[in-house]
C-alpha cells in the first residue's frame, strides 16, 4: 500500500561515509523484497512493520531539498538520496518524485549521489545531463549475482544484474561517476568464484571506476526474515547459515577467506574499492561587460 507523508526535514547526516555523509531519504520502505534488506528495521519508527509492501513517500521532498539545499549554512555536500530506500524502486513509476528532486539539485548546482538496483533511472538520464553541467553526479549500482535464477529469488523485484551494470556504463559514458557495489555477497548462494569474477570483469570491462564489497549482514530482524527465506527456498542451506551466523555477521574464518579472494580480484582486474567524492563545481563569477 502506498501512503504519502509530508515530511519535516529531508537532510539527514550520518557518521560514515559511503557514499556520502548526507542522506535524503524520499522514500520509507522499498518494493524490491530483497530478501536480506537491512532497513527493514526503518519501518518500526514508523510504527509499521511490512518494510516491503507498506511504502510511504515524501510527498514533498523536492521542496524541502530546494529549500534545505539552498541555506547559507549548507556547504554544498553530496547527497545520497537512496540511503535507506531506493529511490527508483517500483512505485517511482507511477509517483514520479525524482524527476523533480533532480531539478532541485540543479536549481541549486548540488552533487548528487543515487544508490540504485533499478532500470528506471534511465527515464531521468537527460534531467541527469542537466545536472552535469553545475555539479558532480555519482551513480551507485547494488548487485549481488548474475545467475539470474538466483537473483529472481533473492532479489524478485530487481532489475537482472546485467542490465544495471550496462545501465552505468551508460551513465558512466554521458560524465557520472560510477561506482558497483557488490553486496550482498551471500555465502553459498552467490560467493563462488565464478560469480566473483565475472562482476570484477565485467566492472573493467565496462570502465565502470571502483568496486566494493562485502559479505551478507544479517541485523535485527533481518536475519529471522532471511533464514524464513532459505526455508522456504534452501532449505539445505539453512544449518550452515545458523552456524555461520551466531551474531549479525558471518564468523570471522569466513570474511578473512572471503577478503583474500576479493584482494586478488582488486589485483588481477586493477580495481579499487575506496570511494570519494570530489568537490561541487563552483559558479562561475561574473564579470563586468567592460572589464
Amino acid at each position: 500500500m502506498l501512503k504519502e507523508i509530508t515530511a519535516k526535514t529531508i537532510l539527514h547526516y550520518h557518521k560514515r561515509q559511503f557514499a556520502t555523509n548526507w542522506d535524503a531519504n524520499i522514500y520509507r520502505g522499498c518494493g524490491h523484497n530483497c530478501r536480506y534488506c537491512f532497513a527493514q528495521y526503518s519501518h518500526k519508527y514508523l510504527e509499521n512493520t511490512d518494510f516491503f509492501n507498506d511504502i510511504f513517500v515524501k510527498t514533498n521532498s523536492p521542496e524541502l531539498l530546494y529549500k534545505e539545499l539552498g541555506e547559507i549554512k549548507w556547504d554544498k555536500s553530496p547527497v545520497n538520496v537512496c540511503g535507506i530506500s531506493d529511490c527508483y524502486q517500483p512505485v517511482e513509476q507511477v509517483c514520479k518524485i525524482m524527476p523533480r528532486v533532480i531539478k532541485s539539485f540543479i536549481a541549486k548546482r548540488n552533487p548528487l549521489v543515487i544508490t540504485t538496483k533499478s532500470s528506471l533511472l534511465l527515464r531521468d538520464i537527460d534531467l541527469i545531463k542537466e545536472l552535469l553541467k553545475v555539479a558532480e553526479v555519482s551513480i551507485i549500482v547494488s548487485v549481488s549475482t548474475l545467475d539470474e535464477e538466483k537473483r529472481k529469488l533473492v532479489e524478485p523485484n530487481t532489475a537482472p544484474t546485467i542490465d544495471r551494470l550496462k545501465i552505468l556504463k551508460k551513465f558512466n559514458e554521458i560524465g557520472c561517476k560510477t561506482s558497483v557495489l557488490f553486496v550482498p555477497i551471500i555465502p553459498f548462494i552467490s560467493d563462488d568464484y565464478e560469480n566473483l569474477d565475472a562482476i570484477f570483469r565485467i566492472t573493467k570491462e565496462f570502465n565502470l571506476g571502483s568496486i566494493n564489497a562485502w559479505p551478507l549482514h544479517l541485523r535485527g530482524n533481518t536475519k529471522n526474515v532471511f533464514f524464513d527465506f532459505l526455508q522456504n527456498n534452501y532449505l539445505e542451506l539453512l544449518p550452515k547459515f545458523k552456524k555461520l551466523y551466531q551474531t549479525k555477521n558471518a564468523s570471522k574464518e569466513y570474511c578473512k577467506d572471503l577478503f583474500s579472494r576479493i584482494e586478488e580480484l582488486k589485483v588481477k582486474y586493477q580495481l579499487y574499492s575506496t570511494y570519494k567524492p570530489t568537490k561541487p563545481i563552483k559558479k562561475p563569477i561574473q564579470t563586468s561587460l567592460f572589464d
